[in-house]
């Protein structure tokens, strides 16, 4: 009897996880703290490339050259933590 109480408990938590679209559902932005061109830049576009095939969404590659990369950190570490900047 416990077990089902318990399965009838958890049931509204199984429904509401299906509930979230699935990730990523919007463009992902990959941060390169160098300038276009740079091997940096290189890497990230053959990393960028390949998580676009992987996830099945675009993978945008943000060059934020300046300040030894703080630049580029800064901008990470304010971007809003949803899983949607690299």
């Amino acid at each position: 009897m416990k077990k089902i109480a318990t399965a009838l408990l958890l049931l509204p938590a199984l429904a509401g996880a299906q509930a979230y679209p699935s990730y990523p559902s919007k463009p992902v932005r990959l941060i390169a703290a160098s300038s276009p061109g740079s091997a940096v830049d290189i890497v990230s576009r053959v990393i960028a490339q390949k998580l676009s095939e992987q996830l099945g969404q675009q993978v945008v590659v943000d060059n934020r050259a300046g300040a030894g990369g703080n630049l580029g950190a800064e901008l990470a570490a304010k971007a809003a933590p949803d899983g949607y900047t690299v």
